[in-house]
C-alpha cells in the first residue's frame, strides 16, 4: 500500500532551501563518496569465499542449525558434507540474519580457542572485517552491536541503491517542503535529525546484536510524515495512493494518515515479502515524529497553516477563461467584475488588461476607459520587448480618444521609447504637446535631446537641427543647450 501527500504551497520568494539541501547532501553522499562502495563489496566477498573462511564459518553454521530450533530452521542442504557454491552462499546470507549464532561466533564461542582452526580463522576474520571497513556504506551505517551516535546520524545520508535513493528522496520532497515552510528552516533541521536518531535508537533496541549496516534516510523521514500527520491534523489534504491493483486520489484530514502509515508498517514488518527493509526504523520515525508534533502544538505552538492555502495565481486562468467566454457572448458587465478579480491578484497581468481595454473602449468618454489604458500603456512602457504593442495601443487610444487623458510622466515614458525604436513622428508629437502645454516640466529638454540624437543619427539632419535649436531657444540655460550647441557645431 502506498499514500503519498500531495498538497503543498511552493513560492519563489519562500523556497524550501534546507530540502533541497538535504536531497544535495543525499546525493553527494551517494554520487560521490559511496561512488566505489559496489567494486569493494565485490573484493571482500571474493576474498571471503576464496579465502577459505566461508568453508569454515558456513559449514560450523550448518552444524549449529543442527541443533538449534528444533530442526524447524534446517534448510534443504541439511546433512551434505561438500557444500556446493550456490548452498555455500545461501546459507551465508541466512547466517548474515542469524543474530544470535553472529553473537557467539563474534564471541569465540562457535570456534573456540582451543580449536585447530582457530587462529586460521581469526587471521582471516580479521582481514576480511577490515576489508569491509573500507566500504563506506558499512563503516558509516549504523551497526547496533557497535552502536555510537556518529553512524546514527551519518547513516540516515547512506542509500543501499539508486532507487533506494529516488524513492527517499521523492517522499522527502512531498513532506519536507511542507515542513520547512511550515515549521522554519531552524526547527525543520532539528526535527529532521531529532527524529532519524530515534528511529535508529527504536531499531538497535530491536535489534541490539545486529552487526549489518541500516543505512538510509527513511526513518528520518517517516519521524517528518509522523509530524507531518500531527501538526496538520485537522487540514484537509490531497493524496494518492495505491492498494497495488488500483489506484487514485482522495481528500482527507492529515491525522487519519498517522494511524494507516504505522499498520502498514506494522503489517509489512511481520507479513511483507520485503527483505532488508528496517520496518521497525520506520516505525520509530512515525511515532517519535508524532510525538514531537504533538509536543509542538502543546508548547510551542510553531506551526503555518497557510501552506495548504490555494495560491492566488492559481485563480487566473479560470478567471481569465470565465471572462472570455462572457466576452464572446457580449456580456461585458460579467466580464468585468472578473477580469478586475484578475487584477486584485496580478495588477500587471497583461491578458487582464488588454481584455479590460477593449470592454471599456466601447465607452471612450467614461473614466473607467482612461484609467484602463493609462494602466495597460504603463504596463506595455515597462515591458522593452513589446514596443510594438506600446505603439499600437497608444495609436489605438488616441484614435478613439477625443482627449487622451494620459499623465506627464508617462507620456514622456511613451515618447523616449518611441525614440529608442524608432517611432520618431509619434515622439517628436508627444514632445511638441508636452513643450506646448508643459514648457517648465524638467524632462522636457531632455526629451527634445534624445530626440533630435534619433534624427540626426537616421540622416535626418534637418528635422535634428530644428530640435536643437528649440533647446537653445526655449532652455538657454540648461545643461541641455550646451550639448546641443555642441552638436549644431559638430553639423555645420
Amino acid at each position: 500500500m502506498l499514500i503519498i501527500p500531495l498538497s503543498a504551497k511552493l513560492s519563489k520568494r519562500n523556497p524550501p532551501f534546507i530540502t533541497i539541501g538535504i536531497i544535495l547532501v543525499n546525493c553527494f553522499v551517494f554520487f560521490i563518496l559511496q561512488a566505489g562502495d559496489s567494486k569493494r563489496y565485490r573484493e571482500a566477498a571474493q576474498f571471503y569465499f576464496e579465502s577459505g573462511l566461508a568453508k569454515i564459518e558456513v559449514t560450523r553454521y550448518q552444524a549449529y542449525l543442527e541443533t538449534h530450533d528444533g530442526g524447524e530452521t534446517r534448510p534443504d542442504f541439511q546433512g551434505k558434507k561438500d557444500l556446493d557454491e550456490k548452498a555455500m552462499k545461501s546459507l551465508y546470507t541466512k547466517m548474515q540474519r542469524d543474530e544470535a549464532f553472529l553473537k557467539q561466533l563474534r564471541s569465540d564461542r562457535i570456534i573456540t580457542p582451543e580449536e585447530e582452526p582457530y587462529n586460521t580463522w581469526k587471521n582471516l576474520r580479521t582481514r576480511y572485517e577490515a576489508l569491509l571497513s573500507k566500504i563506506f556504506s558499512v563503516y558509516y551505517g549504523f551497526k547496533p552491536a557497535y552502536a555510537n551516535f556518529t553512524t546514527a546520524l551519518t547513516c540516515m545520508f547512506i542509500h543501499g541503491n539508486f532507487m533506494h535513493l529516488l524513492g527517499n528522496m521523492v517522499f522527502l520532497w512531498l513532506v519536507g517542503c511542507v515542513l520547512e515552510l511550515g515549521y522554519g528552516r531552524v526547527l525543520y533541521v532539528l526535527l529532521y535529525l531529532l527524529t532519524g536518531v530515534l528511529s535508529v535508537g527504536l531499531y538497535s533496541l530491536v535489534y541490539a546484536d545486529s552487526t549489518v549496516p541500516l543505512v538510509g534516510a527513511s526513518g528520518a523521514i517517516a519521524g517528518l510524515m509522523g509530524t507531518y500527520a500531527v501538526a496538520y491534523g485537522r487540514t484537509k489534504i490531497k493524496i494518492f495512493y495505491s492498494l497495488g491493483f488500483y489506484f487514485n486520489y482522495a481528500q482527507v484530514t492529515a491525522i487519519v494518515l498517522l494511524p494507516v502509515w504505522i499498520g502498514n508498517e506494522i503489517f509489512q514488518l511481520f507479513f511483507g515479502s520485503y527483505q532488508g527493509i528496517a520496518y521497525v526504523a520506520h516505525l520509530g520515525g512515525l511515532v517519535s515524529g508524532g510525538l514531537l508534533g504533538y509536543l509542538n502544538l502543546k508548547f510551542l505552538g510553531r506551526i503555518n497553516t497557510e501552506v495548504f492555502e490555494q495560491d492566488p495565481n492559481e485563480k487566473i486562468p479560470a478567471l481569465l477563461e470565465d471572462a472570455l467566454q462572457r466576452i464572446a457572448r457580449l456580456d461585458m458587465s460579467g466580464a468585468r467584475p472578473l477580469l478586475d478579480q484578475v487584477l486584485e491578484i496580478d495588477p500587471s497581468n497583461r491578458d487582464a488588461l488588454t481584455h479590460l481595454f477593449n470592454i471599456d473602449k466601447l465607452d471612450p468618454g467614461g473614466q473607467k476607459f482612461h484609467k484602463t489604458a493609462s494602466r495597460l500603456l504603463r504596463h506595455l512602457s515597462f515591458d522593452t520587448d513589446t514596443p510594438e504593442a506600446l505603439y499600437n495601443t497608444y495609436k489605438e487610444y488616441c484614435g478613439i480618444s477625443n482627449r487622451p487623458g494620459l499623465s506627464l510622466d508617462l507620456l514622456f515614458s511613451i515618447a523616449s521609447i518611441f525614440t529608442v525604436h524608432g517611432y520618431l513622428p509619434e515622439a517628436e508629437n508627444i514632445m511638441a504637446v508636452l513643450l506646448r502645454n508643459h514648457p517648465d516640466l524638467q524632462k522636457v529638454p531632455t526629451g527634445i535631446l534624445n530626440l533630435a540624437r534619433a534624427y540626426l543619427k537616421g540622416g535626418m539632419s534637418e528635422k535634428g537641427k530644428k530640435c536643437l535649436m528649440i533647446i537653445c531657444k526655449k532652455y538657454p540655460e540648461s545643461p541641455e543647450c550646451q550639448l546641443a550647441r555642441r552638436l549644431l557645431q559638430g553639423s555645420n
